[in-house]
């Protein structure tokens, strides 16, 4: 409780944590609307969330359905397999996708081209990790494939808790495989699939290591993002006053929503 209320009488001062803060009242918070770079790391978060959550939960749902049939062998194996990049370390998981989006030589360029040629289309490679445009699609993609086993577990426990009821009434009612799908398993997973988008929008908000070790919101500050940034605040210009007050602000409306 003590670091949240000091966080929020910092956000009423000015303080570089040396000298004496000064209590300035709401000039932090008025100090947001002028700041150009808090809205691009904003806009890049969003951006960043929009292009990875929708899949992600998708994704996770048709793996979780997959590992939910009780036909399928070695289950085990294959939720260890999916769940294990969420407890890699990220310095591991950051030395992997920069070989795999690497200019020259990454693996991800090197099977685009390699395909291209297979066909008959000549094509450059992308620049995945120094390019504005795909700096963003990078971070997606990691975050993506980090994240999307994590989620398939929740899936899963929110399909073993829908009781086999349901599904043997609507077969008895000549309800197919698709009619059970969309009748039964798709609105009984809504509270599953509600706590997965919350916890992935706080995840998105407050994203950094990925960033952080990936592209550090480069090039430039195309994939800057408002976890970065709010680091970069604290402990690199040491505003902790304003990192403060743009934490309580974003952090109530992300409550709000």
């Amino acid at each position: 409780l003590y670091p949240l209320l000091f966080s929020l009488y910092l956000s009423f001062v000015k303080w570089d944590g040396l000298t004496e803060p000064v209590w300035i009242a709401f000039a932090n918070f008025t100090a947001m609307a002028d700041d150009d770079i808090l809205f691009t790391a904003l806009w890049n978060t969003l951006v960043i969330g929009l292009l990875y959550v929708p899949p992600m939960l998708i994704l996770a749902f048709l793996f979780a359905v997959w590992l939910n049939t009780p036909a399928l062998r070695l289950r085990a194996f294959f939720r260890a397999a999916f769940f294990l990049p969420s407890v890699t370390p990220m310095v591991v998981i950051a030395i992997v996708f920069g070989l795999i989006f690497g200019l020259e030589t990454g693996f991800l360029n090197y099977s685009i081209t390699g395909a291209a040629r297979f066909i008959g289309i000549s094509t450059e490679p992308i620049p995945w990790l120094d390019s504005e445009q795909w700096s963003k699609v990078s971070l997606a993609m990691l975050v993506l494939w980090r994240w999307t086993g994590y989620n398939m577990i929740l899936m899963l426990a929110g399909l073993q808790g829908i009781s086999q009821e349901y599904y043997e009434a609507a077969t008895v009612d000549g309800a197919n495989t698709l009619h059970r799908m969309w009748h039964i398993t798709i609105p009984m997973m809504r509270p599953t699939f509600l706590f997965c988008g919350i916890t992935s929008l706080i995840g998105t908000v407050y994203m950094f290591d990925e960033v952080f070790v990936l592209t550090q919101g480069g090039p430039g500050i195309s994939s800057l993002n408002f976890g970065l940034y709010l680091f970069n605040t604290s402990f690199t210009d040491f505003r902790f006053g304003y990192a403060s007050a743009i934490a309580y602000t974003v952090a109530t409306a992300v409550f709000l929503f």
